[in-house]
């Protein structure tokens, strides 16, 4: 009798490969008998949560996403948020409004292009997290069709501008969906990756908080700090304890899942782990490093634009980096509401008024949301790859 290994690759499913535990490939014809079972045995839309299988069957739809009822109340209750807060807050509209009208154009426009020259290296990133995980992206053909830097930017850049105007995080989904059409690769196993990456981003962000942070203010944290960091630690253990009890606690968790998402889950588990390959954690720490620290010298250039504020780079770091925990929150597309709040809070810390500080908020806002809507509706209309 043949053992399972010697079985015809496109019969195995992927939690076979490994006597069902999946666990990151350790040779090269493990990640392509993976890859294969993915493509030979798509998995059925029952298999998968209702809002991941219709992503994955047909994409993302702008009208539908948009004008249903949980996207509707997402925009409301973010409105709200905004709203209540001008309410509450000591704000003077018309001498906010005197600021942005002083702002130092060509400083702004330095923010705009840190912040667009970020999407190249979120796209080498996640190329190596492909690679990693047993994709397919250095043939010519791949390259071409969906795994070179320009396409997986425009991948990228979709996804945030669903992030942006659904809640859910379903841009993650649709993103996944735009691997999936083009490259036609596992849906499941992209996921992976992208829930890979996202745990990489929220280790080093929280890492690179608290040592601004401290750096601060230089061990004496306020309540509000306190709290901040409190919301960090819980993130960055629930990743963690998520990734571990994927490694080592496979069989348990399939038992608590349903029948019928066994198969997905095995195929998702795979590309998250299969992504932390350890030759390659390096590259990857340092490209998120820069990432977060282009972040950080995007809302720098905004700062400076309206003149500085008296703010050290650190403090705006910490800024930068503690309003980027918001985005996190999925209940709201692209954080809408609450990043707003918080870039305001947080520079009220540092003695910025009220109304300064809205000023920073919204301009800030105009780069990393409003602009990713209307540049990215531009881009989701004439995109040939969506």
């Amino acid at each position: 009798m043949k053992s399972q290994t010697q079985a015809n690759p496109a019969s195995l499913r992927p939690e076979q490969t490994n006597q069902g535990l999946p666990r990151p490939a350790e040779t090269e014809s493990l990640e392509q008998l993976v890859e294969q079972a993915a493509e030979a045995a798509p998995l059925p839309a029952d298999a998968l949560p209702d809002d991941l299988a219709e992503v994955r069957s047909s994409g993302f739809s702008l009208r539908d996403k948009f004008l249903n009822v949980k996207s509707l109340a997402s925009f409301g209750i973010a409105f709200a948020i905004l709203g209540l807060a001008f309410w509450r807050a000591d704000i003077n509209l018309a001498e906010m409004w005197q600021q942005i009208l002083q702002t130092n154009l060509w400083l702004y426009s330095a923010g705009f292009i840190v912040f667009y020259g970020l999407f190249p290296i979120r796209a080498w990133r996640w190329r190596i997290i492909l690679r990693s995980a047993g994709f397919e992206v250095d043939s010519p053909q791949s390259r071409k069709n969906w795994s070179g830097i320009a396409a997986l930017s425009e991948f990228i850049g979709l996804s945030w501008f669903a992030n942006c105007v659904v809640p859910a995080k379903l841009g993650d989904a649709y993103r996944g969906y735009l691997v999936k059409k083009n490259g036609n690769a596992s849906f499941s196993r992209t996921l992976g990756t992208i829930f890979a990456e996202r745990i990489v981003d929220m280790i080093v962000l929280f890492g690179m908080l608290v040592v601004s942070g401290l750096l601060v203010f230089q061990g004496h944290l306020n309540s509000w700090t306190e709290k901040l960091f409190i919301i960090g630690i819980v993130f960055t253990i629930l990743l963690v304890i998520g990734l571990m009890s994927m490694r080592y606690l496979s069989p348990l968790i399939r038992r608590a899942l349903p029948q019928r998402f066994h198969d997905f889950y095995a195929r998702f588990e795979e590309g998250t782990l299969s992504s932390f390959r350890p030759s390659r954690l390096p590259i990857l720490l340092i490209l998120t490093i820069i990432v977060w620290l282009g972040e950080s010298m995007r809302l720098f250039f905004v700062i400076e634009a309206m003149g500085g504020l008296g703010l050290s780079l650190s403090a705006i770091i910490f800024v930068a980096l503690a309003s980027s925990l918001l985005t996190a929150v999925p209940a709201l597309p692209g954080g809408l509401g609450l990043v707003e709040v918080g870039i305001a809070g947080v520079m009220m810390l540092f003695s910025v008024g009220q109304t300064t500080s809205t000023a920073v908020a919204f301009l800030d806002r105009i780069i990393n949301y409003w602009s990713i809507v209307i540049l990215g509706l531009v881009l989701y209309l004439f995109s040939k790859r969506k």
